[in-house]
């Protein structure tokens, strides 16, 4: 029971708002010697320390200080382009959805188009039977009707057939 921490142990955390002003102030990475100078102008620094030990300690918080920035800025990018893809997926699901209704709506139209074309071509095949029909009864037909003309035309041709009819004068041979 003993391991685990009571929160009174915990030291003391100050939370300060900042405006942005501050704000600003704390995203600029101070350079190692303005970082020194503030630090031995505010910090509670041990005179006695070792002048390069308080450097690499110094050294060592700004890189950790621009290692987190760095690791912040990269995590805010990715969240951005997280949310830029969901945003694009989100479109992309919708154009796909529409996609697939028009798909459907041209589908059904083909198929109405296509029962229209059998419709139109057995129409079509159907006149043209009847068309050959008709043509052959009327060809029937006229057979009777020109075997008969011709019948009427033998007959005709008997009565205007001057060929046989003898049209010179008779010849006399006796004057």
């Amino acid at each position: 029971m003993n391991e685990k921490r009571n929160r009174s142990d915990e030291p003391n955390l100050s939370l300060s708002l900042k405006t942005p002003i501050e704000y600003e102030s704390v995203k600029r990475i101070p350079t190692l010697e303005e970082a020194i100078n503030l630090e031995l102008k505010n910090g509670q620094v041990d005179p006695n320390v070792n002048l390069k030990k308080f450097r690499r300690t110094i050294s060592n918080r700004l890189s950790a200080q621009r290692s987190r920035m760095r690791r912040t800025e990269y995590i805010d990018e990715l969240k951005k382009e997280a949310k830029d893809l969901e945003d694009t997926i989100a479109f992309v699901g919708r154009k796909i959805e529409n996609e697939k209704d028009n798909k459907k709506k041209l589908q059904l139209e083909n198929q109405m188009l296509r029962v229209q074309l059998d419709s139109i071509t057995n129409k079509s095949n159907l006149l043209t039977v009847q068309t050959e029909e008709l043509k052959v009864d009327l060809k029937r037909l006229k057979e009777p009707a020109d075997a008969q003309e011709d019948e009427e035309h033998m007959d005709m041709d008997q009565y205007l057939n001057f060929d046989n009819m003898n049209f010179s004068p008779p010849k006399n041979d006796d004057i």
